[in-house]
């Protein structure tokens, strides 16, 4: 159980850093 919530949160992580880096990438293209 322990595994699968650390996996799961893992993979919001990488998520939503991933989403990060893309606006900052759109915002630099952008301007």
């Amino acid at each position: 159980m322990i595994n699968t919530n650390m996996k799961y949160w893992s993979w919001m992580g990488a998520f939503s850093l991933s989403m990060f880096f893309w606006a900052e990438f759109l915002c630099i293209i952008t301007h």
